[in-house]
């Protein structure tokens, strides 16, 4: 592949690769092939990779950990570049703030305030992915949301040049924010609060607990619909009798109504055709509109 030979005519660490199976890196464990898939060493050579890849139209998509995506079957045309923990860093900044880079895992971000005596996120323990893609979409539990704690934020904007956005720029809603889609979030600053290890721990147990009785064992995308106005979206999925459909190898999770699993071969296609006869159903009885909380590529 052409764009393949001229991005390692480069002394690149990062890594680049060609025709790489998308399922393999995302939480669905549907999709398929990536033109190219590219994991970056540092913000440095990403920054010149797009440069590189946009030099010749080359499409480009990023992704942290995919566990909020659903990839079609035939793939993506063009480049995947991952942000994973190689862009993850955690920095001190006082007592109740840190500095993260938006490839930090949120279990890996949990466990380093933990032993800090900094706490107020352990709600969302349990939830897979960055911390990156959990700003972008205000990600939460248990009536809790990330963007709580956001003061401030460093992106890459359209034009490869680095901003700052401060609180008041912010605007987070229920799993929204106001953060451009084709921008890169580089790094996060959280103000959190003093909190004894013990505690902390404590609040983390129960959070675990609580998610252990209606999350599947099989691979899913989490919440495939927002909760409406009207209430959670799972009751009316399951007040439907949707538990337990079926189509191909996709299903609604029987744990929770507001979850589509792969039970080991489930296609893009067979998701999203659940997807369409949910929503009209819903709409039809209820007169509710669904939308969708998992993004399709």
């Amino acid at each position: 592949m052409l764009m393949w030979n001229i991005l390692n005519r480069y002394n690149f660490k990062s890594e680049i690769y060609r025709a790489v199976d998308l399922s393999s890196y995302t939480s669905f464990k549907i999709g398929g092939k990536a033109d190219l898939f590219i994991i970056p060493y540092s913000w440095e050579e990403l920054i010149f990779i797009i440069q590189t890849l946009k030099e010749h139209d080359f499409p480009i998509r990023i992704m942290g950990q995919g566990t909020n995506i659903l990839v079609p079957d035939e793939g993506i045309r063009g480049a995947v570049i991952k942000l994973n923990q190689k862009l993850g860093k955690i920095d001190v900044i006082d007592s109740e703030h840190v500095e993260v880079e938006s490839g930090c895992l949120i279990s890996t971000l949990l466990s380093f305030v933990l032993e800090k005596n900094m706490g107020g996120l352990e709600f969302m323990i349990g939830i897979p992915g960055t911390l990156g893609g959990a700003v972008m979409g205000n990600a939460g539990a248990f009536r809790r949301s990330v963007g709580e704690f956001v003061e401030g934020v460093y992106v890459i904007d359209e034009n490869l040049e680095e901003r700052f956005l401060d609180k008041k720029e912010l605007t987070f809603n229920y799993r929204s924010s106001n953060i451009p889609r084709n921008w890169i979030l580089k790094k996060i600053i959280l103000k959190l609060e003093r909190k004894a290890k013990d505690s902390a721990l404590k609040e983390i147990k129960f959070f675990i607990q609580e998610r252990n009785k209606k999350l599947p064992k099989y691979p899913s995308a989490g919440s495939v619909f927002k909760n409406p106005k009207e209430g959670p979206a799972a009751y009316f999925i399951d007040s439907l009798g949707f538990k337990g459909f079926r189509i191909g190898d996709a299903m609604v999770s029987h744990e929770h109504a507001n979850i589509i699993v792969n039970l080991g071969k489930a296609r893009s296609r067979d998701v999203l055709d659940i997807i369409d006869i949910i929503r009209s159903k819903v709409k039809e009885v209820y007169g509710i509109d669904l939308e969708p909380e998992i993004i399709f590529w």
